[in-house]
């Protein structure tokens, strides 16, 4: 205000001056310089990982879809393209048909390959462009991916033959095709694609005939991909495309059994959820956030406390040539923003790198792949964000200590110390009376509460990082490996056919034969085992006269296609019972049914027909001939229980129908030609490695045609999982405990040197060194205590009230209460407290006690 009012520009000196004090700081500098660019490197670490994570996953989320396009429209016909292409929401639609989804050629057991076309822009959306050659034109080109060829035992060149055996709508057809194009396989994708011409569409027309609806053939179906223009909600995009063109879909509520119902989607790489919607993502980025900002002002705020308490007379000094409190304050925040400006960007180019090299580790902790390549660019708002945050940090710790500064008196910089802080702000000591003595004990945690706020942020620097290493072991230590594994298999090994495993057993002509069966029985390591039977929509199936069944397939009397099954006792006991008891002997006399309800990952019912149990349910037979479907006769089952089957051991891996099962005996009778899916088996403990050597070699050398399934697989990615916690979370514990160390050395420092003087005199008076290093190390011992209490007490509230809240939400976590990692860190942190301000004390004492008494 006095600048303003007497017309001085003082700028130009506080300037100099900070620039002055900036450059005589030069130990302070390199210290705060690297606490600048620590937080920076946080921010820009936690900032970089999110934005890999988001890209890549969306990146392979596309490829693992068959490629881009924000919505899908499937099994329509060339009419409902035609209707749908002009619309004007559409920025982008892709065009793609089915020619053959049964390729009878030798070497495709274990690797699927279908037929396909695909225009132009679908080439492009599923990543399909030749890398070598041209797209096909003649009738007789066709491209593939690399290997598909090498599984064909087809050289990837220019003017091969691929000569190909395949089936369209039950009539088998040979073709010898010229090779001009191919591409490198996906290393997501778990099929090959070989693409014919439009000659070849259009020459074909007669048997690729759109019969999706009759018969459930897949030859002739359209799949369309679109790309809608601007941003906004797909799902009401989508939604509104489809009404404009007359349509419907199970997001607009329709029901399957309407004349207009197609199957439209919006894709998985596409959906994303309202940040809001999902508090547990929110609070977790929200808490990283603050964690950060809360371990960076800790150090920055200790280490700008020391070079004021330092410099404290000079800025008194400073105040009696007229100085204002406001200038003071101006001249640290320039020398804060000067550390900044070398801290920040040194932090943000470190911090960009590292979290780049983290994502991999991170993709591997999840069902995504490092190997499948990341995506993570050098995204402009990762650096202004963390560039603001790390800012922000700075400048909020830098406030108390310029305060300090701008706020002593001249006569009161001339005798302060930190620890007589209260005397500038118009306070007076408190005399005290002691009738025990000058115990060494006593004097340290009087010590300790001459500054209660530094003791305190000391105490909660280094109870942080105790906490957060405690639930890292938490998290790691609740993972359940058994419901983990469960979801995906809940036996030992599945056997069936390669197309079963490759999701083609509807499609399929083979069966799981039974001499894999008996070869696997007869093993040592064979415990128990049970077969699972079912038909084959394509030839046969069962159709339910009930509303409570929804299906977009039904028989010509409308009445929904359901998937009937029939199980051994060892499949029927592993099923989980949710309605209703299961009366064994009842279940054998052939008149009762297990109906099967769908639960997603957290145990929430998604599909639980409105049947109850005992009531009676009238099946359909229904046989496929050609393009019609006739009912040749009924049975009645009454349900007896309702049970959660596994999809993966229990199923032809093809679900989307209404799943019923019986027992094997009561079964086969129904169905004019049972087919055997699959057989899983538990084997001997311990013998779990000796049979999947076995299974390879068989699979291998004896039937190529089949191949098997095994809970080892699992337990591979739930190890890397946990490891991944353990080593990103026990990493993010270490750094914060370092600088909880760090903060701890630094109060220990500050408080050695402010009371240097007041040492000297107790010395002089008959202290000895030895009992001021006693001193020094009892306050230490009080701060392990403070931290060890703080840490059991939040320790105890963080895991039962948020890690427990958390976990409830992670399907295959079980909350354990768990103490034990910060009962072994204890015992280190109270050797630290105890040795290091002996040590600290140690470089102090060497200076003489007239030197020290003569200091101010």
């Amino acid at each position: 205000m006095s600048d303003i009012l007497f017309g001085n520009n003082n700028r130009h000196a506080v300037k100099n001056l900070s620039n002055r004090y900036f450059k005589s700081n030069k130990s302070r500098n390199i210290i705060a310089v690297i606490a600048i660019a620590l937080t920076a490197v946080l921010f820009t670490t936690i900032f970089t990982l999110g934005s890999g994570l988001i890209d890549t996953v969306q990146e392979q989320n596309i490829r693992k879809a068959g490629g881009d396009g924000q919505a899908a429209l499937n099994y329509i016909s060339d009419d409902i393209y035609n209707d749908i292409e002009g619309n004007s929401l559409i920025e982008k639609i892709a065009y793609t048909k089915a020619v053959s989804y049964r390729i009878k050629n030798e070497g495709l057991e274990k690797w699927r390959s279908d037929l396909w076309y695909m225009d132009d822009t679908a080439l492009e959306f599923a990543r399909y462009e030749p890398t070598t050659g041209r797209r096909p034109e003649a009738e007789n080109e066709i491209i593939a991916d690399t290997k598909t060829l090498d599984a064909l035992g087809i050289k990837a060149g220019i003017g091969e033959t691929v000569s190909l055996k395949y089936e369209i709508k039950g009539t088998e057809y040979e073709t010898d095709f010229v090779l001009c194009g191919f591409w490198e396989t996906d290393s997501l994708s778990n099929i090959g694609r070989m693409i014919v011409s439009k000659s070849f569409i259009d020459s074909h027309s007669d048997i690729l005939e759109y019969t999706y609806r009759e018969d459930n053939d897949y030859s002739g179906v359209v799949t369309a991909y679109i790309m809608f223009h601007g941003k906004g909600d797909i799902e009401s995009k989508l939604s509104r495309l489809l009404s404009e063109t007359g349509y419907t879909c199970d997001i607009m509520g329709a029901s399957p059994k309407e004349e207009n119902y197609m199957i439209a989607r919006v894709s998985p790489a596409y959906q994303s959820s309202n940040l809001f919607e999902n508090p547990t993502l929110l609070i977790s980025g929200v808490v990283g956030i603050l964690l950060i900002i809360v371990t960076g002002y800790l150090i920055i705020y200790n280490i700008f406390q020391i070079s004021v308490i330092q410099d404290i007379q000079a800025y008194g000094q400073l105040k009696t040539l007229g100085t204002t409190k406001r200038q003071i304050k101006k001249m640290i925040n320039r020398q804060a923003v000067n550390l900044s400006l070398i801290g920040v960007p040194i932090g943000l180019l470190i911090g960009f790198f590292l979290g780049r090299a983290l994502v991999p580790f991170l993709m591997n902790g999840t069902i995504y792949t490092a190997d499948a390549g990341i995506t993570v660019t050098a995204n402009p708002l990762i650096f202004i964000g963390a560039a603001a945050f790390a800012v922000f940090t700075v400048l909020i710790s830098v406030q108390k200590p310029a305060k300090i500064a701008g706020t002593v008196s001249p006569i009161e910089a001339i005798k302060y110390t930190e620890n007589d802080s209260s005397a500038f702000r118009g306070k007076k000591h408190a005399l005290k009376n002691s009738s025990h003595g000058a115990k060494i004990y006593r004097m340290a945690l009087a010590n300790l509460g001459r500054n209660r706020k530094r003791t305190v942020l000391v105490i909660a620097s280094m109870t942080l990082s105790l906490v957060l290493f405690n639930t890292v072991f938490t998290f790691s230590s609740g993972f359940d490996i058994d419901k983990y594994i469960a979801k995906f298999v809940n036996t030992d090994f599945v056997v069936s056919t390669a197309d079963y495993f490759q999701f083609r057993y509807e499609a399929s002509s083979n069966d799981l034969s039974e001499s894999f069966i008996e070869t696997v029985m007869e093993s040592d390591c064979f415990e128990a085992g049970g077969r699972l039977y079912t038909d084959r929509m394509l030839e046969e199936g069962f159709s339910a006269e009930s509303n409570a069944f929804s299906n977009y397939n039904t028989d010509e009397n409308g009445n929904p296609l359901v998937s009937l099954y029939g199980a051994d006792d060892f499949l029927l006991k592993n099923m989980e019972v949710v309605e209703g008891e299961i009366d064994w002997q009842a279940l054998k006399t052939g008149k009762y049914v297990l109906l099967n309800v769908e639960y997603d990952d957290n145990g929430n019912m998604i599909d639980n027909p409105d049947v109850k149990v005992g009531d009676t349910v009238r099946f359909n037979h229904v046989s496929i001939d050609g393009l019609s479907s006739v009912t040749d006769n009924h049975f009645d089952l009454i349900v007896m229980a309702k049970v959660c089957a596994n999809e993966n051991t229990t199923t032809t891996r093809n679900t989307g129908t209404t799943r019923f099962y019986m027992p094997t005996e009561n079964y086969l009778p129904l169905c004019t030609s049972p087919h055997l899916v699959c057989f899983p088996f538990n084997v001997k403990g311990g013998t779990d490695t000796q049979m999947k050597e076995f299974l390879e070699g068989y699979v291998k050398d004896i039937e190529p045609g089949m191949d098997f399934d095994c809970r080892e697989t699992y337990v591979s990615s739930f190890e890397n999982l946990t490891s991944l916690i353990v080593t990103i979370g026990g990493a993010l514990s270490i750094v914060i405990g370092i600088i909880g160390i760090v903060n701890f050395v630094n109060s220990v420092l500050t408080s050695i040197i402010t009371r240097r003087k007041e040492f000297a005199m107790l010395q002089s008076i008959g202290m000895t060194g030895k009992q001021l290093k006693k001193l020094l190390s009892y306050e230490g011992l009080y701060y392990s205590a403070g931290t060890i209490l703080a840490s059991v007490v939040f320790g105890t509230l963080f895991s039962v009230i948020i890690v427990k809240g958390i976990s409830d939400g992670i399907w295959f976590f079980t909350y354990r209460f768990v103490m034990w990692p910060m009962l072994v860190i204890y015992p280190c942190l109270i050797i630290l407290t105890v040795l290091i301000p002996a040590l600290l004390y140690k470089q102090i004492s060497k200076t003489s006690i007239i030197e020290r008494l003569r200091q101010n």
